[in-house]
């Protein structure tokens, strides 16, 4: 598989199919609640689908058959702008797709600041992107986190 077999495209919430919005909170439940196990680390207190959904712009990758294997959050009514929920499907994991997914939301932010918890074993990859560290580390659903600003 190839980097070029990815397409990007970004909806609001309202502007999303039901097929998409479907392929979203599936890759997200296979990411962190079942690879991350982010429900049993957290005793149950981290919860997926958190009421914040309706409030951004979800950005999708699509391979050509239509199978979403990138998708993030984009809460673009603050400043600064902040982003989440970022989550590659393991299978593709490992072959640039977060990398792209980092490029596309490059390209349509047009660098305003940003910020997001990162998951900290992830700050190194992050930080080539120019990310950086922002604050302490903190827990958040059983996992170490940091804040990460861009732009700024």
């Amino acid at each position: 598989m190839t980097n070029s077999t990815i397409e990007f495209s970004n909806h609001r919430f309202d502007d999303l199919s039901l097929h998409d919005l479907y392929g979203i909170l599936k890759l997200r439940s296979i990411v962190f609640n079942h690879q991350q196990r982010l429900v049993e680390i957290s005793n149950g207190e981290c919860i997926e689908i958190d009421d914040k959904d309706p409030y951004c712009i979800h950005i999708i990758g699509k391979l050509p058959n239509q199978q979403i294997v990138a998708t993030a959050r984009l809460f673009d009514k603050q400043s600064p702008l902040k982003w989440g929920r970022f989550a590659v499907d393991p299978n593709y994991q490992k072959n640039g797709f977060g990398t792209l997914l980092l490029d596309y939301l490059d390209s349509i932010i047009d660098s305003q600041p940003i910020e997001m918890d990162a998951q900290s074993y992830l700050v190194n990859w992050y930080s080539k992107y120019g990310w950086s560290i922002s604050g302490d580390e903190f827990i958040e659903c059983g996992i170490k986190h940091v804040r990460m600003i861009k732009n700024m």
